[in-house]
């Protein structure tokens, strides 16, 4: 078993709500493997039947356990102040909103300085696995509604030319 695998098969074993230090991956692979690794596994520690958990890597963090715990239903408070515009229109305050919520809601904006925030926030593969997601159900149901208007898709998710312009801004960011 190669030393990602071993990173992995010991991620799906880690209790949910709780931070890790890197060093429950220790006699496995350097600090580097363990950071790339911990990087590319799409941000995914484990699942329950109900709901994703995501690790976040963030380097700069001044706590001895950089790896932060996201719960996919998870609320935290929101700022509408940091964004270019509000997408939870109904105050202008700070409010509790879901994290997949607040991600969705500002991919669809395509606001490139939005989409940085986001990822600076949840993490670049946080938010491309929600837009992953909005866009399977879009095709899924065979069309977006917009304002009333249904329009139609057809083919892969992934060849639509507005999901690949979001995924550079992301990978840009």
């Amino acid at each position: 078993m190669s030393a990602a695998q071993q990173i992995r098969s010991r991620m799906d074993h880690l209790d949910f709500n709780r931070e890790y230090d890197a060093s429950i991956f220790q006699g496995i692979a350097s600090k580097e493997t363990i950071k790339k690794t911990l990087q590319r596994s799409r941000d995914k520690v484990g699942k329950t039947t109900t709901k994703y958990f995501y690790i976040k890597y963030t380097p700069q963090s001044k706590k001895k356990a950089p790896y932060e715990v996201y719960d996919d239903q998870e609320e935290i408070v929101f700022d509408p102040a940091e964004f270019s515009f509000n997408a939870f229109w109904q105050s202008r305050k700070p409010t509790v909103q879901k994290v997949a919520s607040i991600i969705r809601n500002y991919l669809m904006g395509m606001n490139p300085n939005d989409i940085c925030l986001l990822c600076r926030k949840f993490g670049k593969n946080r938010v491309k696995a929600e837009l992953i997601k909005t866009y399977r159900v879009y095709y899924k149901q065979g069309y977006i509604d917009v304002k009333g208007h249904k329009v139609p898709l057809k083919g892969r998710y992934d060849r639509n030319p507005i999901f690949k312009e979001i995924v550079k801004m992301i990978r840009d960011c």
